[in-house]
């Protein structure tokens, strides 16, 4: 199945792209999208992706917000064929 992942700020600047298709089998969560499969397709820049995605999404209490289909999401939910994942940085104003 396959799934679109759209990157924003920092992340679009790392992989170098706002966003990508992904061939992923059934039961792929979005965790396992963020740690196994663009690691994979990028292995260039895998253990610097690694570690800014684990810093923004556990280490400071998600400052990023995951997004399926339009839904906040969170890292255990299954991917089906066709979902659109973003992954949005902190909206800030005043």
């Amino acid at each position: 199945m396959r799934v679109k992942a759209k990157f924003f700020a920092m992340l679009r600047e790392l992989v170098g792209v706002g966003e990508e298709e992904y061939e992923v089998e059934p039961g792929t969560t979005v965790h396992d999208l963020l740690f196994k499969h663009v690691p994979q397709k990028h292995r260039n820049i895998s253990d610097l992706w690694a570690k800014k995605v684990s810093d923004l999404l556990h280490e400071r209490h998600g400052i990023y917000i995951i997004i399926v289909n339009g839904y906040r999401v969170d890292l255990s939910q299954e991917l089906k064929d066709g979902d659109v994942v973003a992954i949005l940085p902190p909206v800030g104003g005043g």
